[in-house]
């Protein structure tokens, strides 16, 4: 359920995210963007307006509602978030309208996944942000962004397996990549969760080759399962140099 997830991220605080919860009805459908670095384009490219210009090939699941990225994210230098324009070019401006703070996740960083394992001043931290992208293209889109510095793997293991949440939509794109904080996996474990989170979207670069990180998060999460039992329905591509320039990304049905 993602409401249990939610209110269990936002804890006991009364902010922002506890009124978006407090006036959404029903179960919010949640992109999930391990891995997400300073990449924002998931916004743009998971909103209707997106698909009514670039219609896929088979009809798409409903958009997200919100979305949850993770990044242990360990750039001690880094000036991310410092400024509310956080990204700008002559074509897209990414802005923060709000950002509130959320209750430290508590979660571990593992030597054999990630390159940097005391992590930054951001990392076991998480954040709800409110943004707005500005596109000549797709025009003004406005979403609700949780934040969580933290290892996938273990974001996974012990946020979204006990909370028994469902996530819509999975981006896998330049996992590991990111900006130099790199790792020993490339995700594509997330191939096995895939039905166990009830995931209808997967959109990925296609990067899929098992690393030793990999085998770890199947040997430390046991709740990860040993088989990848989807499959997935290609109905979208996108060139590599309009999202990470890491290879091309499709959007897949899961089933």
């Amino acid at each position: 359920m993602s409401r249990q997830l939610l209110n269990h991220l936002n804890g006991n605080n009364t902010g922002n995210l506890k009124k978006f919860l407090n006036g959404f009805k029903g179960e919010p459908r949640i992109a999930w963007y391990p891995s997400a670095g300073e990449d924002f384009k998931a916004l743009l490219y998971l909103h209707p307006n997106y698909s009514q210009l670039n219609p896929a090939d088979r009809q798409e699941p409903a958009p997200p509602d919100l979305f949850l990225f993770t990044d242990y994210y360990p750039w001690q230098d880094s000036t991310f978030l410092d400024n509310n324009v956080i990204f700008s070019s002559n074509k897209t401006r990414v802005i923060i309208e709000s950002i509130e703070a959320l209750p430290n996740l508590n979660l571990p960083l593992h030597v054999g996944i990630v390159d940097f394992p005391e992590g930054s001043t951001a990392t076991d931290k998480a954040i709800f942000l409110q943004i707005r992208v500005e596109d000549n293209t797709l025009g003004s889109i406005t979403y609700p962004v949780i934040y969580a510095f933290a290892e996938n793997e273990a974001f996974y293991c012990q946020k979204l397996v006990p909370k028994k949440a469902t996530i819509s939509h999975i981006i896998h794109v330049r996992y590991g990549g990111g900006l130099g904080g790199g790792g020993k996996s490339n995700g594509v474990w997330l191939l096995n969760v895939l039905n166990t989170l009830s995931c209808e979207m997967f959109i990925t670069d296609g990067r899929h080759q098992w690393q030793s990180g990999d085998t770890l998060a199947m040997d430390y999460c046991a709740s990860i399962p040993r088989e990848n039992t989807s499959v997935l329905t290609p109905i979208r591509t996108i060139e590599s140099e309009h999202w990470s320039g890491y290879g091309d990304v499709s959007w897949n049905l899961v089933k």
